[in-house]
């Protein structure tokens, strides 16, 4: 079936083409019963106007891109429905781009398939590790938001959430309820993001009059601990353990269980990001939420921002959520 023109509404609504083309863009010259008219019978006929055509004429594709790096992650999920869901009630497209790791394909993402893509603003998830190239996109003109739970910090505008001070609520809370010896279980502490939970305990333990002792934490540098790292460390006879996500919190429960702690009478346990498992563990795991969904909503209204306005602010925070469950053996507070 051909596409329906502006020449054929012009021709049944019997006027002008340009009258037709002011109408549909909703001109205040065109009387409101002409409109109305030439609008309908453009529905009628299933008119849908060019999209090129009318970003030739506006200079907007209506369209936000997103990049996506190739990592299985759940949180990437969240944060990529909330980009879609208020992209959606802007009425604004959104064009997916996977991003493959190394550092040829960011390469190639900046430098070739970045300057083809028919969208006015992008959204970055940022990948596994320290990315040595896509900094580079703040060099170029395309309007761009950065989604940082990782802590890289370029220069970029960048969405955030709070990292230290959630963890800090969370070692404050087991400091609260009676736990002194509170173990840190951490990992991949070269990235910004581990070291910010990691101050957040300390700054729980300042806080609570608890000497720091290093022989309750495990800090790998570029990795997780092992199983066998977390149940030496349940030596050192810990009564609170925090793990630096919820991934690590599970292999804690597990050590536990192995090693015949109850959890959590002997040893209460949080995890941190809330991952959809944490609230179907035994015993059911305290963790702080991350505010994924929201943050991937923020970004695209930071985005928009810049788009229509210029550079919009440095960064924005959203704050997570302590969320108390059973494994901590303690009610709110």
């Amino acid at each position: 079936m051909p596409r329906v023109t502006i020449a054929d509404i012009a021709r049944e609504a019997g006027v002008s083409k340009p009258t037709v083309s002011r109408a549909l863009n909703g001109h205040p010259d065109v009387g409101a019963e002409t409109r109305e008219r030439i609008q309908r019978i453009a529905a009628d006929l299933g008119y849908a106007p060019s999209v090129s055509a009318r970003s030739l004429r506006t200079g907007r594709h209506d369209t936000l891109g997103l990049l996506m790096p190739l990592e299985q992650w759940w949180g990437y999920s969240d944060i990529q429905y909330g980009i879609a869901e208020e992209s959606a009630r802007r009425g604004l497209h959104l064009l997916v781009h996977p991003l493959r790791p190394g550092e040829q394909a960011e390469r190639e993402f900046v430098t070739q398939t970045l300057p083809t893509l028919p969208m006015d603003g992008l959204i970055l998830l940022m990948p596994e590790g320290t990315p040595r190239h896509i900094g580079a996109i703040a060099h170029t003109s395309m309007p761009t938001v950065v989604i940082d739970d990782r802590g890289h910090r370029l220069d970029l505008p960048y969405v955030e959430s709070t990292n230290r001070a959630g963890f800090r609520e969370a070692v404050l809370h087991l400091v609260r309820h009676g736990r002194r010896r509170i173990a840190f279980v951490g990992g991949q502490m070269n990235d910004a993001f581990a070291q910010e939970r990691f101050e957040g305990y300390l700054d729980a333990l300042r806080e609570g009059g608890i000497a720091y002792d290093p022989a309750l934490t495990l800090l790998p540098a570029d990795r997780e601990p092992t199983a066998d790292e977390i149940t030496e460390l349940l030596g050192t006879d810990p009564d609170g353990l925090a793990a630096a996500w919820d991934e690590i919190a599970f292999s804690a429960l597990n050590a536990l269980h192995t090693s015949g702690h109850r959890v959590p009478e002997d040893v209460a346990v949080t995890g941190f990001d809330d991952s959809p498992i944490a609230r179907v563990m035994r015993p059911p795991l305290t963790t702080v939420r991350q505010p994924f969904r929201q943050m991937g909503a923020a970004a695209v209204r930071m985005l928009l921002d810049s788009i229509e306005h210029g550079r919009p602010p440095a960064h924005f925070t959203v704050p997570t959520e302590l969320v108390i469950r059973d494994s901590c053996g303690t009610h709110a507070g």
